[in-house]
């Protein structure tokens, strides 16, 4: 994980979607309040829940304009409140993120546009991709350029989609067999199949490493998204 940088703090009225697995919102609500307490500066953050099966059928489906609706009225209902900026506590549902821009009131901010630049600055050239099988899929969503990345195997997605969407559900820390699968696979991944590093591309994949970060170089996209809700940018 590359050294983190000084985080300049901005918006002092931040709304969270949340809701899309048991503790995406809460890991980003904790997250963030912790930075504004250790600041001193006062914050009005508030956390709007969705319904996790609606976004998950639309992600499932691939419906960007069905999510893109649906995210952005529940986004709207944040500005209507005063928040200054709002963003959405997970990574699959970036799928419709222009779609959601496009419906909203204001600013969202998008953990996409994060990737590129903490790429390039991590100096990471190979990566290997965890999350939600859209997310692994579509590289997630196009932010990491395919040649970059590199590939897990059909049957390999659908175990760690299978897992991430378990852990996802229950909300709860990885288990021994399951840090282990994913340890196993990671040390095959960076040792014998070209990866750099492994992105952590799903917040639930975070709170499952919350207690013990992982031991293989890895670059966290929900840490990258909580640093550009603090810019406000």
């Amino acid at each position: 994980m590359p050294s983190r940088s000084p985080i300049h703090i901005k918006p002092t009225r931040i709304g969270l979607i949340g809701g899309l697995a048991a503790r995406a919102g809460i890991y980003y609500y904790e997250r963030i309040l912790q930075e504004y307490q250790g600041a001193k500066i006062a914050l009005d953050l508030t956390l709007r829940h969705a319904d996790m099966g609606t976004v998950l059928r639309h992600v499932g489906s691939g419906d960007r304009v069905g999510l893109g609706h649906y995210l952005g009225s529940l986004a709207n209902e944040l500005f209507d409140a005063g928040m200054d900026t709002v963003s959405i506590t997970a990574v699959a549902p970036h799928l419709a993120i222009d779609e959601i821009k496009k419906r909203a009131k204001g600013p969202i901010i998008d953990v996409l546009a994060t990737i590129p630049g903490a790429l390039k600055s991590a100096g990471f050239e190979r990566v290997a991709i965890f999350g939600n099988r859209a997310v692994m899929t579509s590289a997630v969503f196009g932010a990491v350029p395919e040649d970059m990345v590199v590939k897990l195997d059909p049957s390999e997605i659908a175990r760690v989609h299978e897992t991430y969407t378990d852990i996802a559900l229950s909300g709860k820390r990885g288990t021994k067999a399951e840090v282990a699968y994913f340890d196993d696979l990671a040390g095959d991944l960076l040792g014998r199949r070209g990866a750099q590093a492994i992105m952590l591309a799903g917040t639930d994949l975070s709170s499952f490493y919350a207690d013990r970060e992982p031991d293989f170089p890895f670059l966290d996209v929900s840490a990258l998204h909580i640093e550009q809700i603090l810019a406000g940018i």
